[in-house]
């Protein structure tokens, strides 16, 4: 069957990427130009399959051609903050498994792209520069390695397997016992790929029966009822048709994130609080009809719903779905969700538009939301108040930097620098958001405190602003803005900032009303960092990924011992 499910995929993926992706540079007789478009093809679905975009975001993702260094698709979620790098490999017949040279020719592409090496890629991947460096320059940022084929075979071969081995310990050695894992690998094979292509290829509508209990309705302006259901009615829904109940979702499914891991903690750990713990699902339909069951009472009600869809919720009905696999004993008859079914019968004509898109706008709640309620930050924030100084301890998009203004994010990273503790600075490197799990204790507690007061948070904001700027600015000096000088200045700015802190030496002045920095001083120092950081990288360093050798404790640590122990 082999030959069969690779031309319903080929036709399938076609129909859906051809008309978007850019194959310009495959000549109109170019005996491969069917594989090559193809390839472009497959590279784009795995990235729309795998992320919260678009078809044409997807094509756009498609970077395959001469010279693109084994990497046929690059795209970016700042949403997610996830960054996918994926390889394609087409083949007419499925029969064995992808070579490993191709596999290795990937590898490489990615230590390149991580070091900023752009003269090795290709124009397409060039134009992305803006977007790669945002990616690996922005905090808490995860990578998926992605590697899609119409292979048979369901393992890579063991030198292929080694190769992805060898770079996932690299790029996830943290240098401590740390379980965080900054780049994880994923491989659809052709079996996976049909069997994605089939499910969410359905054009039936789906029909469901619900049952709710403790329910209740809404007439006005448009018809809509609410109630609570269980988990196992709706891991049965996801049983029956997968991601196919989110076709009119803006996001889909997207994978291990924070969210569902909550999710789960929670059906784990509370599953008889899942109901308040869990924002709910939104269903629409073409209609809703109650049946008789239950009467006119409201505790339980049976509700038949016509072409329905998920707009809201994607994340916990997909990790409800998935939970009886990973589980020995089914405790989803304890988790109740809240839902709500909306009509759309008699409504507007782009209704139901309206509700998926409004829906899908809210801003999740992340744990940095919290801080605004702690007593130390208002003191501090009430401090700075007084002294005409704005620090925005809450998210805000209309928020901006200015002389006399900083936020949560910009407070952390100074702090963390000037206390001139490397563990604090590789964790800001490594995903701020660690930073503000606890608010009682850890990390967190090491540089907001008591004994911090406003003034100092303010100061050491003002200098690090200064080294941020003396850091670009040697960029900026720099024949291309790739390569390991600038990888360095990109990726190792937190170490130098606190070396620089180190070296200055002012944990007093800067608790002053009346600090002023020395411009002059300060550049000084922070130019003699970046010459001994630079040094140790050639001497030490030189076959390692810098995107990820400054989120390595131990790494991180031997940098600055070396640099202290060479200042006596």
């Amino acid at each position: 069957m082999s030959g069969i499910h690779i031309k319903q995929i080929g036709k399938k993926i076609r129909e859906l990427f051809e008309n978007h992706i850019d194959h310009t540079d495959i000549g109109i007789n170019d005996n491969d130009r069917d594989n090559k478009i193809l390839t472009r093809c497959l590279a784009a679905y795995g990235i729309y399959k795998n992320s919260d975009c678009s078809v044409e975001d997807a094509a756009d993702s498609v970077v395959d051609g001469g010279d693109d260094n084994g990497i046929d698709a690059i795209y970016y979620s700042p949403l997610n903050k996830k960054m996918i790098i994926l390889q394609s490999k087409w083949s007419n017949t499925g029969i064995g498994e992808p070579d490993s040279a191709g596999v290795s020719k990937f590898c490489t592409g990615i230590k390149d792209l991580f070091n900023t090496d752009f003269e090795r890629f290709n124009e397409k991947i060039k134009r992305k520069t803006i977007q790669i460096k945002k990616a690996l320059e922005e905090y808490d940022t995860k990578y998926e390695i992605l590697f899609i084929d119409t292979h048979t075979a369901q393992n890579l071969a063991i030198h292929s397997t080694r190769h992805i081995e060898d770079i996932l310990k690299e790029m996830n050695d943290t240098g401590d016992d740390s379980q965080d894992q900054i780049v994880s690998f994923k491989r659809l094979h052709q079996g996976k790929v049909f069997s994605s292509l089939a499910k969410s290829s359905g054009n039936d509508p789906i029909d469901l029966e619900i049952g709710l209990t403790q329910w209740g309705m809404v007439s006005e302006p448009h018809k809509a009822f609410y109630g609570m259901i269980s988990g196992e009615e709706i891991a049965s829904w996801w049983d029956n048709y997968e991601t196919r109940l989110f076709e009119k979702n803006i996001r889909q499914v997207l994978g291990t994130t924070e969210v569902n891991e909550e999710i789960e903690k929670t059906l784990n750990d509370y599953p008889d609080l899942f109901w308040y713990f869990n924002n709910g699902i939104t269903i629409i339909c073409d209609t809703v009809t109650k049946s008789k069951l239950g009467g006119s009472t409201r505790d339980l009600g049976s509700f038949m719903l016509k072409n329905i869809a998920v707009v809201n919720g994607a994340q916990t009905v997909s990790t409800i779905g998935k939970y009886l696999s990973k589980q020995i004993e089914n405790n989803l008859e304890n988790v109740k969700v809240h839902l709500r079914i909306i009509s759309l019968n008699e409504t507007p004509e782009r209704f139901g538009e309206d509700v998926t898109k409004t829906n899908n706008r809210q801003n999740r709640i992340e744990n940095r939301d919290f801080v605004s309620q702690d007593p130390e930050q208002l003191r501090i924030k009430t401090e700075l108040t007084i002294e005409g100084i704005d620090y925005s301890i809450m998210r805000s998009e209309s928020f901006r930097t200015s002389d006399n203004s900083f936020d949560l994010n910009e407070a952390t990273v100074s702090l963390a620098c000037a206390k001139n503790k490397t563990s604090l600075v590789v964790q800001v490197k490594r995903g701020i958001g660690k930073y503000y799990e606890n608010l009682e204790k850890g990390i967190y507690k090491e540089i907001f405190n008591g004994a911090i007061q406003g003034i100092y948070v303010f100061n050491c904001v003002k200098v690090n602003r200064i080294i941020e700027g003396i850091l670009y600015n040697q960029t900026r000096l720099l024949p291309k803005r790739s390569g390991r000088k600038y990888g360095m200045l990109v990726h190792g700015n937190r170490i130098i900032s606190q070396l620089s802190f180190g070296d200055l030496d002012i944990s007093q002045e800067l608790n002053s009303i009346d600090f002023e920095p020395d411009t002059n001083r300060i550049e000084q120092i922070v130019l003699n960092n970046i010459t001994k950081v630079e040094d140790i990288l050639i001497e030490n360093y030189s076959e390692n990924i810098l995107g990820t050798l400054f989120k390595n404790s131990s790494k991180c640590n031997h940098i600055v011992e070396l640099i202290k122990n060479a200042n006596g």
